[in-house]
Protein backbone atom coordinates (compact mmCIF):
# COMPACT_ATOMS: atom_id res chain seq x y z
CA UNK A 1 0.00 0.00 0.00
CA UNK A 2 1.40 3.46 -0.93
CA UNK A 3 2.22 5.58 2.13
CA UNK A 4 0.63 7.83 0.27
CA UNK A 5 -3.07 6.91 0.20
CA UNK A 6 -2.73 6.74 3.94
CA UNK A 7 -0.35 10.36 4.94
CA UNK A 8 -2.14 12.36 2.33
CA UNK A 9 -4.09 14.38 4.29
CA UNK A 10 -1.07 15.48 6.12
CA UNK A 11 0.92 15.55 2.97
CA UNK A 12 0.61 18.14 0.82
CA UNK A 13 1.31 17.77 -2.87
CA UNK A 14 4.31 19.92 -3.57
CA UNK A 15 3.27 23.02 -6.11
CA UNK A 16 5.72 23.06 -8.22
CA UNK A 17 8.34 20.79 -10.74
CA UNK A 18 10.93 22.14 -8.63
CA UNK A 19 9.49 21.76 -5.40
CA UNK A 20 8.52 17.71 -6.43
CA UNK A 21 12.21 17.72 -7.57
CA UNK A 22 13.43 18.88 -4.25
CA UNK A 23 10.89 16.94 -2.08
CA UNK A 24 10.96 13.42 -4.10
CA UNK A 25 14.83 13.98 -3.17
CA UNK A 26 15.18 14.94 0.16
CA UNK A 27 12.25 11.93 0.88
CA UNK A 28 9.93 14.60 2.85
CA UNK A 29 7.41 13.31 -0.16
CA UNK A 30 6.73 10.05 -0.93
CA UNK A 31 4.30 8.59 -2.82
CA UNK A 32 5.46 4.99 -2.69
CA UNK A 33 7.38 2.27 -0.74
CA UNK A 34 10.47 3.25 -2.81
CA UNK A 35 10.63 6.70 -2.61
CA UNK A 36 11.86 5.84 1.52
CA UNK A 37 14.92 4.34 -0.13
CA UNK A 38 17.71 6.77 0.24
CA UNK A 39 19.12 4.80 -2.64
CA UNK A 40 16.12 5.10 -4.90
CA UNK A 41 16.23 9.39 -4.20
CA UNK A 42 19.98 9.55 -4.97
CA UNK A 43 20.35 7.99 -7.64
CA UNK A 44 17.13 10.14 -8.97
CA UNK A 45 18.58 13.16 -7.93
CA UNK A 46 21.74 12.58 -9.70
CA UNK A 47 20.13 11.37 -12.46
CA UNK A 48 17.65 14.37 -13.07
CA UNK A 49 20.79 16.54 -12.71
CA UNK A 50 22.40 14.91 -16.28
CA UNK A 51 18.99 15.68 -17.82
CA UNK A 52 17.93 18.41 -15.92
CA UNK A 53 15.70 20.18 -18.96
CA UNK A 54 13.74 16.64 -19.50
CA UNK A 55 13.01 15.82 -15.99
CA UNK A 56 11.26 19.45 -15.27
CA UNK A 57 9.49 18.99 -18.67
CA UNK A 58 8.37 15.52 -16.73
CA UNK A 59 7.59 17.24 -13.63
CA UNK A 60 5.63 20.47 -15.20
CA UNK A 61 3.27 18.22 -16.79
CA UNK A 62 2.51 16.21 -13.76
CA UNK A 63 2.33 19.20 -10.90
CA UNK A 64 0.14 20.66 -13.46
CA UNK A 65 -2.53 17.93 -14.57
CA UNK A 66 -5.96 18.01 -13.13
CA UNK A 67 -5.89 14.55 -12.03
CA UNK A 68 -2.10 15.03 -10.38
CA UNK A 69 -2.65 13.60 -6.79
CA UNK A 70 -4.18 10.32 -8.73
CA UNK A 71 -1.53 10.67 -11.11
CA UNK A 72 1.34 10.12 -8.59
CA UNK A 73 -0.74 7.72 -6.27
CA UNK A 74 -0.97 5.12 -9.07
CA UNK A 75 1.93 6.12 -11.17
CA UNK A 76 4.67 6.96 -8.21
CA UNK A 77 7.56 5.82 -10.55
CA UNK A 78 6.48 8.48 -13.53
CA UNK A 79 8.37 11.28 -12.09
CA UNK A 80 11.73 9.09 -12.87
CA UNK A 81 10.50 7.11 -15.78
CA UNK A 82 12.86 8.55 -18.36
CA UNK A 83 16.08 7.88 -16.12
CA UNK A 84 15.55 4.17 -17.64
CA UNK A 85 14.90 1.80 -20.59
CA UNK A 86 11.22 2.23 -21.48
CA UNK A 87 8.87 1.02 -23.68
CA UNK A 88 11.09 -0.48 -25.65
CA UNK A 89 15.20 -0.41 -26.76
CA UNK A 90 14.57 1.55 -29.38
CA UNK A 91 13.43 5.04 -27.44
CA UNK A 92 16.28 7.48 -26.23
CA UNK A 93 16.17 9.59 -23.37
CA UNK A 94 14.33 12.70 -25.53
CA UNK A 95 11.97 10.28 -26.80
CA UNK A 96 11.09 8.91 -24.07
CA UNK A 97 9.80 12.30 -22.56
CA UNK A 98 8.21 13.05 -25.73
CA UNK A 99 6.51 10.04 -25.57
CA UNK A 100 5.03 10.23 -21.96
CA UNK A 101 4.23 13.72 -22.59
CA UNK A 102 1.94 13.29 -26.08
CA UNK A 103 0.16 10.38 -23.90
CA UNK A 104 -1.06 12.52 -21.06
CA UNK A 105 -2.05 15.53 -23.32
CA UNK A 106 -3.95 13.30 -25.67
CA UNK A 107 -5.58 11.35 -23.25
CA UNK A 108 -6.57 13.93 -20.85
CA UNK A 109 -7.73 16.25 -23.63
CA UNK A 110 -10.40 13.23 -25.32
CA UNK A 111 -11.43 11.50 -21.75
CA UNK A 112 -13.21 13.55 -19.41
CA UNK A 113 -11.57 14.05 -15.99
CA UNK A 114 -13.54 11.79 -13.96
CA UNK A 115 -12.82 8.83 -16.86
CA UNK A 116 -9.36 9.77 -16.57
CA UNK A 117 -9.07 9.33 -13.00
CA UNK A 118 -11.50 6.04 -13.15
CA UNK A 119 -8.78 4.60 -15.59
CA UNK A 120 -6.47 5.48 -12.88
CA UNK A 121 -8.13 3.51 -9.90
CA UNK A 122 -8.11 0.33 -9.04
CA UNK A 123 -11.18 -0.65 -10.90
CA UNK A 124 -9.90 0.88 -14.15
CA UNK A 125 -12.55 2.52 -16.45
CA UNK A 126 -14.93 0.22 -17.82
CA UNK A 127 -14.91 -0.35 -21.44
CA UNK A 128 -17.23 -3.13 -21.95
CA UNK A 129 -18.97 -6.09 -20.03
CA UNK A 130 -19.65 -8.75 -21.99
CA UNK A 131 -21.92 -11.76 -21.75
CA UNK A 132 -20.47 -14.63 -23.21
CA UNK A 133 -21.61 -18.72 -23.45
CA UNK A 134 -23.20 -20.34 -20.60
CA UNK A 135 -23.71 -16.89 -18.66
CA UNK A 136 -20.26 -16.22 -18.57
CA UNK A 137 -19.50 -12.68 -17.98
CA UNK A 138 -16.18 -10.64 -18.92
CA UNK A 139 -15.11 -7.24 -18.86
CA UNK A 140 -12.81 -5.31 -20.31
CA UNK A 141 -10.73 -2.28 -18.87
CA UNK A 142 -8.74 0.78 -19.32
CA UNK A 143 -6.54 0.49 -16.52
CA UNK A 144 -2.87 2.17 -15.50
CA UNK A 145 -0.30 0.77 -13.14
CA UNK A 146 2.98 1.00 -12.50
CA UNK A 147 3.08 -2.87 -12.26
CA UNK A 148 3.65 -2.53 -16.04
CA UNK A 149 4.98 1.24 -16.49
CA UNK A 150 8.14 -0.14 -18.13
CA UNK A 151 5.90 -1.25 -20.68
CA UNK A 152 3.88 1.50 -21.32
CA UNK A 153 1.25 3.92 -19.88
CA UNK A 154 -2.27 2.16 -20.33
CA UNK A 155 -3.33 -1.12 -20.75
CA UNK A 156 -6.31 -2.20 -22.42
CA UNK A 157 -7.70 -5.85 -20.06
CA UNK A 158 -9.72 -8.82 -20.09
CA UNK A 159 -10.60 -9.88 -16.91
CA UNK A 160 -13.23 -12.87 -16.08
CA UNK A 161 -16.13 -12.05 -13.90
CA UNK A 162 -13.61 -13.53 -10.80
CA UNK A 163 -11.20 -10.85 -11.63
CA UNK A 164 -9.07 -13.21 -12.82
CA UNK A 165 -6.72 -11.61 -15.75
CA UNK A 166 -7.02 -12.96 -19.36
CA UNK A 167 -5.10 -10.97 -21.48
CA UNK A 168 -3.84 -7.61 -21.72
CA UNK A 169 -2.20 -5.29 -24.09
CA UNK A 170 0.06 -2.22 -22.82
CA UNK A 171 0.92 1.02 -24.48
CA UNK A 172 1.60 4.30 -25.02
CA UNK A 173 0.14 7.45 -26.98
CA UNK A 174 3.23 9.58 -29.21
CA UNK A 175 4.12 11.49 -32.12
CA UNK A 176 5.87 9.87 -34.47
CA UNK A 177 6.31 11.58 -37.99
CA UNK A 178 3.95 14.29 -37.54
CA UNK A 179 1.30 11.05 -36.97
CA UNK A 180 -0.70 10.50 -33.39
CA UNK A 181 1.05 7.01 -32.93
CA UNK A 182 0.07 4.00 -30.24
CA UNK A 183 3.21 2.53 -29.21
CA UNK A 184 2.53 -1.25 -27.80
CA UNK A 185 5.30 -2.01 -25.69
CA UNK A 186 3.38 -4.86 -23.78
CA UNK A 187 1.24 -8.31 -24.09
CA UNK A 188 -0.01 -10.38 -21.02
CA UNK A 189 -1.97 -13.35 -20.48
CA UNK A 190 -2.43 -15.71 -17.36
CA UNK A 191 0.89 -17.59 -15.94
CA UNK A 192 -0.24 -19.64 -13.00
CA UNK A 193 -1.05 -23.42 -12.66
CA UNK A 194 -4.60 -23.22 -14.47
CA UNK A 195 -3.70 -20.10 -16.63
CA UNK A 196 -3.62 -22.65 -20.13
CA UNK A 197 -7.04 -24.01 -18.95
CA UNK A 198 -8.72 -20.70 -18.21
CA UNK A 199 -7.74 -19.56 -21.20
CA UNK A 200 -9.22 -22.36 -23.46
CA UNK A 201 -12.84 -21.82 -20.98
CA UNK A 202 -13.00 -18.49 -21.69
CA UNK A 203 -12.18 -19.10 -25.67
CA UNK A 204 -14.86 -21.26 -26.00
CA UNK A 205 -17.52 -18.75 -23.48
CA UNK A 206 -16.71 -15.76 -26.43
CA UNK A 207 -17.41 -18.11 -29.55
CA UNK A 208 -13.65 -19.37 -30.47
CA UNK A 209 -11.90 -15.74 -29.95
CA UNK A 210 -8.80 -15.54 -27.86
CA UNK A 211 -9.01 -13.52 -25.18
CA UNK A 212 -5.48 -11.66 -26.73
CA UNK A 213 -7.56 -11.12 -30.21
CA UNK A 214 -10.33 -10.09 -28.57
CA UNK A 215 -8.07 -7.38 -25.88
CA UNK A 216 -6.39 -6.16 -29.08
CA UNK A 217 -9.79 -5.56 -31.63
CA UNK A 218 -10.47 -3.78 -28.23
CA UNK A 219 -7.43 -1.58 -28.80
CA UNK A 220 -7.61 -0.88 -31.74
CA UNK A 221 -11.42 0.49 -31.56
CA UNK A 222 -10.36 2.68 -29.01
CA UNK A 223 -7.53 4.05 -30.89
CA UNK A 224 -9.34 4.77 -33.88
CA UNK A 225 -11.47 6.82 -30.78
CA UNK A 226 -8.72 8.54 -30.27
CA UNK A 227 -7.63 9.43 -33.85
CA UNK A 228 -4.75 6.95 -33.80
CA UNK A 229 -2.94 7.15 -37.38
CA UNK A 230 -0.52 4.24 -36.48
CA UNK A 231 0.17 1.04 -34.38
CA UNK A 232 3.27 -0.08 -33.56
CA UNK A 233 4.29 -2.56 -31.33
CA UNK A 234 7.03 -3.85 -30.29
CA UNK A 235 8.92 -7.15 -31.63
CA UNK A 236 10.84 -10.24 -29.34
CA UNK A 237 13.98 -7.95 -30.18
CA UNK A 238 12.47 -4.36 -28.95
CA UNK A 239 10.89 -5.42 -25.68
CA UNK A 240 12.07 -3.56 -23.08
CA UNK A 241 13.36 -6.34 -20.63
CA UNK A 242 16.28 -6.79 -23.93
CA UNK A 243 18.09 -3.63 -22.48
CA UNK A 244 20.88 -4.63 -20.49
CA UNK A 245 19.50 -3.51 -17.43
CA UNK A 246 16.47 -5.42 -17.78
CA UNK A 247 18.22 -8.40 -18.72
CA UNK A 248 17.47 -10.97 -16.26
CA UNK A 249 14.03 -9.71 -16.68
CA UNK A 250 13.39 -11.54 -20.37
CA UNK A 251 12.32 -14.96 -18.45
CA UNK A 252 9.21 -12.81 -17.50
CA UNK A 253 8.21 -12.24 -21.45
CA UNK A 254 5.98 -15.76 -21.90
CA UNK A 255 4.57 -14.31 -24.65
CA UNK A 256 5.78 -15.26 -28.71
CA UNK A 257 5.08 -11.16 -29.43
CA UNK A 258 6.15 -11.56 -32.94
CA UNK A 259 4.51 -14.73 -33.60
CA UNK A 260 1.10 -12.69 -32.43
CA UNK A 261 1.57 -9.44 -34.35
CA UNK A 262 2.01 -11.68 -37.41
CA UNK A 263 -1.28 -13.72 -36.95
CA UNK A 264 -3.02 -10.38 -36.26
CA UNK A 265 -1.67 -9.14 -39.74
CA UNK A 266 1.11 -7.16 -38.25
CA UNK A 267 3.77 -6.02 -40.80
CA UNK A 268 7.70 -6.08 -39.30
CA UNK A 269 9.65 -3.06 -40.02
CA UNK A 270 13.18 -2.39 -40.14
CA UNK A 271 12.75 -0.60 -37.11
CA UNK A 272 12.19 -3.79 -35.27
CA UNK A 273 8.47 -2.91 -34.55
CA UNK A 274 5.50 -4.22 -36.21
CA UNK A 275 2.88 -2.20 -38.20
CA UNK A 276 -0.60 -3.42 -36.81
CA UNK A 277 -3.50 -2.94 -38.84
CA UNK A 278 -5.75 -0.28 -38.17
CA UNK A 279 -8.60 -2.21 -38.85
CA UNK A 280 -8.58 -5.35 -37.83
CA UNK A 281 -9.20 -8.39 -40.13
CA UNK A 282 -12.37 -10.43 -40.38
CA UNK A 283 -13.15 -13.33 -42.89
CA UNK A 284 -16.24 -12.74 -45.35
CA UNK A 285 -19.16 -14.64 -43.84
CA UNK A 286 -19.43 -16.32 -47.45
CA UNK A 287 -16.00 -17.80 -47.06
CA UNK A 288 -16.22 -19.28 -44.07
CA UNK A 289 -17.19 -22.56 -43.85
CA UNK A 290 -21.42 -23.10 -43.78
CA UNK A 291 -21.09 -24.87 -40.51
CA UNK A 292 -18.92 -22.36 -38.69
CA UNK A 293 -21.18 -19.50 -39.96
CA UNK A 294 -23.39 -19.44 -37.32
CA UNK A 295 -20.55 -19.14 -34.69
CA UNK A 296 -18.94 -16.39 -36.99
CA UNK A 297 -22.08 -14.28 -36.19
CA UNK A 298 -22.08 -14.77 -33.12
CA UNK A 299 -18.27 -13.70 -32.73
CA UNK A 300 -18.88 -10.75 -34.90
CA UNK A 301 -21.61 -9.81 -33.16
CA UNK A 302 -20.09 -9.82 -29.64
CA UNK A 303 -17.41 -7.40 -31.58
CA UNK A 304 -19.76 -4.81 -32.18
CA UNK A 305 -21.50 -5.50 -28.96
CA UNK A 306 -17.76 -4.46 -27.54
CA UNK A 307 -17.01 -1.70 -30.23
CA UNK A 308 -20.33 0.17 -29.10
CA UNK A 309 -19.89 0.11 -25.38
CA UNK A 310 -16.55 1.49 -26.01
CA UNK A 311 -18.05 3.80 -28.08
CA UNK A 312 -20.64 5.22 -25.23
CA UNK A 313 -17.74 4.65 -22.12
CA UNK A 314 -15.38 6.81 -24.24
CA UNK A 315 -17.14 9.30 -26.69
CA UNK A 316 -20.90 9.57 -25.04
CA UNK A 317 -22.04 7.42 -28.24
CA UNK A 318 -25.49 6.30 -27.88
Amino acid sequence: MSLLSTQFTAMPLPDSPVHLFLSLAKGTFTPHDFWLSPHFRFKFFLRSLLMPVKTYRLLKMLTAHPAYYELILNQPRLPCRIQRPYLSTALNNQQRVNAILCHYQTLTTFLSLEAFKKHLGADGLMLSDINGKNDRRFVIQLTSTHRLDKEGECSVMLNSDRGQMLAEITFTLCQQQGKLTMIVGGLQGPNDADAQARVQQATKSLHGLFPKRLVLDALTHFASRLGVQAIYAVSNERHVYQSLRYKNRTKYMHADYNAFWTLAGGVKMASGFYSLPLIPHQKVLDKVASKKRAEYRRRYALLDDIRQQIDRSVCGIV
